[in-house]
């Protein structure tokens, strides 16, 4: 099927690695012009030009999304240069990294800054760029969220409480939007395999004592802890290709969902 992406400019937020890196590199091959984006200037230069050598278009751009003074800086740089068409909030986590505090052990500061690198740099973002699709008359903002936003495991209540927000801020943004032939989607990903969650699924493995390498517990890990219906751990490229599809013309009917994909999670 022909998306046609080409030559749609798109801004995909932490896209230096992990989930990211496959959403740009899956829309540069559909012919999309990508501006990478990331903290880490080595990284986001290294994915900027492997898209180029893969015979992509790609530019790069850096900033810290939590600092107002950056992102005013990352939206200018783009606005400067015609825009964007598309915009994919990917960036994301949770402040003071993943382990398992709970609801006593995260404190007031870690709510206030996972909001900040979740839900208030994707309002900034949002509100710097999507104007300008607005002249245009066309363009699509697309967040990725988490399923553990619908779930509510005790384990990060901060996290799933920014991932739960970006969602409500999706469909309400759809409605803002009516009649301007912009779209805003969401994606709620459910647990993927990514540098980032490897030790987190191997720790898992170890703690079940079970033998072999990723191929040979990855089913039991999806079925037995998750309680996966697909029977197998999440890709990059299962994320990327639901953006893909969402960022194009193709979807013009699609607006204000939450497309949950995390494997069919009991």
């Amino acid at each position: 099927m022909n998306l046609e992406l080409n030559g749609k400019r798109v801004l995909v937020t932490g896209s230096s690695s992990g989930i990211g890196t496959s959403i740009a590199r899956a829309l540069a091959d559909e012919g999309a012009h990508v501006v990478v984006h990331g903290r880490n200037g080595e990284r986001t230069s290294k994915i900027a030009a492997m898209i180029r050598e893969n015979g992509g278009q790609a530019d790069e751009v850096l900033g810290d999304l939590t600092d107002p003074d950056q992102v005013d800086a990352v939206c200018r740089q783009l606005l400067d240069s015609g825009g964007v068409d598309i915009l994919v909030n990917n960036a994301g986590g949770r402040h003071g990294g993943w382990e398992r505090d709970g609801w006593f052990g995260t404190s007031p500061d870690n709510w206030l800054e996972t909001y900040k690198l979740n839900v208030i740099s994707t309002a900034a973002l949002v509100n710097s760029l999507v104007p300008a699709m607005r002249e245009r008359g066309w363009g699509r903002v697309i967040q990725i969220a988490s399923a553990v936003a619908l779930h509510q495991p005790p384990n990060f209540p901060d996290y799933q409480a920014a991932k739960a927000a970006e969602i409500n801020m999706t469909r309400s943004l759809s409605r803002g939007l009516a009649g301007t032939g912009i779209t805003a989607n969401c994606i709620s990903a459910g647990i993927i395999h990514t540098p980032g969650s490897a030790a987190e699924l191997a720790a898992i493995a170890a703690e079940l004592q079970l033998e072999g390498g990723w191929q040979a517990h990855e089913r039991h890990i999806a079925v037995e802890v998750f309680r996966q219906t697909a029977g197998r751990i999440g890709r990059p490229e299962d994320i990327a290709a639901a953006v893909c599809y969402l960022a194009s013309p193709r979807a013009d009917f699609v607006t204000g969902v939450n497309l949950v994909i995390d494997g069919g999670i009991n």
